[in-house]
């Protein structure tokens, strides 16, 4: 079953509430990596920004109803799923 980008979105916004944006796209970024992953592009720590630049690509995504930005929302699901706290993977499904 697809997971609608709105719900991608809610998930992604309360996860990022108490702490900020950078704390989900490290855990994305780093999931990402870790499963192999190559699209969307995201930078690799080897990258003096890194953070601060995965961390606008994932938030600039989820923010556009573009279908672009929804593809790459889409292909980013099993890092987000990896990296999300599971109450906020339950809530996303």
């Amino acid at each position: 079953m697809k997971i609608k980008h709105e719900h991608i979105r809610m998930a992604m916004n309360a996860w990022a509430r108490p702490d900020g944006e950078k704390v989900p796209a490290a855990g994305i970024t780093q999931a990402y990596f870790e499963l192999g992953m190559t699209f969307p592009e995201l930078y690799d720590d080897s990258h003096p920004e890194a953070l601060a630049r995965n961390t606008q690509k994932i938030f600039r995504w989820i923010e556009k109803d573009t279908p672009d930005a929804v593809e790459k929302m889409q292909a980013l699901l099993p890092a987000i799923e990896k990296a999300m706290p599971p109450l906020l993977v339950a809530r996303m499904r």
